[in-house]
């Protein structure tokens, strides 16, 4: 019971990728559309079959702009138009500006709303995008031009590569039809060469692993392309600098772990580049971010003369467009948030694969017994030892040796855990004040690090973590943060779920929990009966079990009164299974005829047997690939209530 699936690692997409500015003209554009009673949807199709390029740019920047405003009414309209499919042949049009138009429009839709992918793969996106992404990868020629008076600006054609290929990332992550399709193009090599930041830029390289990563998951078409191409990838995990190399070398170690065949000959590498990212102080960075900010406020109150003479009428053409351009580029404080944003991505991913080297997909729950299992199993075909399928948890030999010495050498549990850690609330305050899409990033990363120490922690041995009063330590600090303040649900569920691995490991370490009272108790009481989330109130009712295994009788006691009335009360069946299973798991290495008899525990459990099997009828479908675990559970019962009979029966003839 509670296995630990292997986590995908999650593509997270930037919100407001193209950095685009709401235009005013634009949405005054389509208010005056609404006061002249025109539908902008209509105006913005109209505008698109117009053959003036100048009118189909105009639609294709009210579509940006009306993706970005976020009215699901209008974005829904445009899906159910046919749009989509006027605009996608703009990819490949002759026109640079109107393909670049065209790439950012489409590009934003799938980020702000990635349900749209189905549509845009219905209405033929992927021909002119795989068309125009291909003579890119024919000419060897191209690179990019970075404008220096603009900051390193990319040039439009180069920029419409970098939202193409946004554009197919995002596509082959939701679509699997648009990853088939992908597989045939043989672009795989074409792409390879811009993983080259020093000639394609950050931005685009980033981009490339970021789509070379969706594209390699559990693909074995891209795979043997990129077998082709290791000596690229491994030269990404020898970058060091700014944290935008962080991140790009950590997509390079993603990508490798992703193929089976590198991930295993080139392990050593993979971790070694982790290390190095997770080694980068997240919180010094984001504390840079908030001095940072307020030096430009600092800044910004000192009286600045402006000596130009010359007026905006003076202005020739070109300088006015050079000057519109320049106050659209990205202010400092927003270069400095996008590097923390990508040091925080390079971290998340970090975790994740982490996670997916330390996992076994391999284990499935098989229904041995099925449905109409027999009911009348006899004691001799109950194993209170291990009864719960949860014998091997303390395995050691998971992992093999070499990747067990590594994690320990290279302090990657330390690490995680540094990265777990809450930020001060001053610090959280100004950061949502500064940006919530850090604020974000930072959750997210806790998460991916929470659950990366769960799946470590399932995996090594105590000795391995560090010995079991470090354990302990961990035990005890997740605890006093999920009872503290309001409770986000995100991060609850994976630190209970940590908090649970950590007490399975600390199963022979009684000596550690004599100082365990009923208030101790009482708050996990409570944690069960005011959580909403199944998944958080099984946790707690696993983490019971454990501790009734741990504790003195008068509060095995309580554990055991508790659990049976939490399993009477609850509504989810996969909750009851897992509550049920920590009760028998309780009884495998003590004896306690005393209470069996006067908790009258096999009448009682014999009551919660029906309910649990009615709502085992009733949840069925709902449970899917978890209802042989449960089924497991039912039959064990039957056998578990046999053991109490028996066992009480003994204890009445003795007395």
């Amino acid at each position: 019971m509670g296995k630990t699936r292997k986590n995908r690692i999650r593509h997270i997409a930037n919100s407001n990728p193209l950095g685009l500015n709401i235009i005013p003209v634009l949405l005054d554009g389509n208010q005056d559309s609404l006061d002249n009673g025109l539908d902008p949807v209509e105006t913005m199709r109209d505008q698109l079959l117009n053959v003036n390029v100048e009118e189909k740019l105009n639609a294709l920047q009210s579509l940006a702009v009306m993706v970005q405003s976020g009215k699901k009414d209008k974005l829904t309209a445009i899906c159910q138009n046919d749009i989509i499919r006027i605009a996608a042949p703009y990819l490949f049009d002759r026109d640079q500006p109107l393909r670049n138009a065209a790439a950012g429009a489409l590009r934003n839709f799938t980020v702000c709303m990635p349900e749209v992918c189905d549509v845009f793969v219905e209405q033929d996106v992927l021909t002119p995008l795989l068309a125009l992404l291909n003579e890119y990868a024919q000419d060897a020629q191209w690179t990019p031009t970075f404008d220096a008076a603009l900051d390193g600006q990319l040039d439009v054609r180069s920029d419409t590569f970098l939202q193409a290929i946004n554009l197919l990332w995002n596509l082959c992550e939701s679509s699997m039809t648009a990853l088939d399709t992908f597989n045939q193009s043989q672009l795989i090599g074409g792409l390879i060469r811009c993983l080259d930041h020093s000639v394609f830029g950050l931005d685009i390289a980033v981009s490339v692993a970021q789509c070379l990563l969706v594209v390699s998951e559990n693909n074995q078409k891209v795979w043997n392309a990129l077998t082709q191409h290791v000596h690229a990838l491994l030269i990404l995990l020898e970058l060091n600098g700014v944290c935008g190399h962080h991140y790009l070398r950590t997509l390079g170690a993603a990508i490798l772990s992703n193929v089976p065949a590198l991930s295993a000959a080139y392990s050593s590498n993979i971790l070694n580049s982790l290390a190095q990212t997770l080694a980068v102080d997240h919180q010094e960075a984001l504390s840079n971010v908030l001095n940072a900010r307020v030096e430009n406020e600092r800044n910004e109150c000192v009286p600045v003369l402006d000596i130009n003479m010359e007026t905006e009428e003076d202005e020739s053409e070109e300088a006015a467009a050079l000057r519109r351009r320049r106050l659209e580029l990205p202010t400092t404080a927003e270069i400095a948030i996008k590097e923390v944003a990508n040091l925080l991505d390079a971290h998340r991913v970090a975790a994740e694969i982490i996670t997916n080297l330390v996992s076994n997909d391999d284990d499935e729950w098989v229904d041995s017994e099925g449905e109409d299992a027999s009911e009348s199993e006899g004691i001799l075909d109950y194993d209170i030892s291990n009864a719960n399928g949860n014998e091997d948890i303390h395995d050691e030999d998971k992992l093999p040796a070499e990747l067990i010495e590594m994690i320990k050498n290279l302090g990657i549990v330390q690490k995680l855990w540094h990265k777990a850690q809450v930020l001060p609330d001053n610090v959280v305050q100004t950061l949502r004040e500064v940006s919530v899409e850090l604020i974000m990033k930072v959750k997210n990363l806790r998460i991916s690090s929470l659950l990366c120490l769960q799946n470590l922690c399932n995996a090594l041995s105590p000795d391995d973590m560090g010995g079991p009063k470090a354990i302990y330590d961990v035990w005890v600090e997740l605890g006093q943060l999920v009872f503290k303040g309001p409770q986000d649900v995100a991060v609850m569920e994976p630190a209970t779920s940590l908090m649970r691995a950590a007490l399975e490991r600390l199963k022979t370490n009684k000596e550690l929990f004599s100082q365990m009272a009923d208030n101790d108790l009482e708050l996990i009481f409570n944690g069960v009966k005011n959580c909403s989330v199944a998944e958080i109130r099984a946790n707690w009712l696993r983490m019971l079990g454990t501790l009734g295994c741990l504790l003195s009788e008068t509060l095995v006691r309580t554990i055991i009164t508790f659990i049976i009335e939490a399993c009477i009360e609850e509504d989810d069946v996969w909750t009851i299974s897992e509550a049920l299973d920590a009760l028998m798991d309780m009884f495998g290495d003590n004896d306690w005829p005393t209470m069996i008899v006067e908790l009258n525990l096999p009448e009682v459990l014999k009551k919660l047997e029906k309910m649990f099997k009615n709502k085992l009828r009733q949840q069925r479908r709902e449970l899917k690939d978890r209802y042989p675990a449960v089924q497991t559970v039912r039959t064990n019962l039957t056998r578990f209530i046999r053991y109490m009979e028996i066992e009480a029966d003994k204890y009445t003839k003795s007395g």
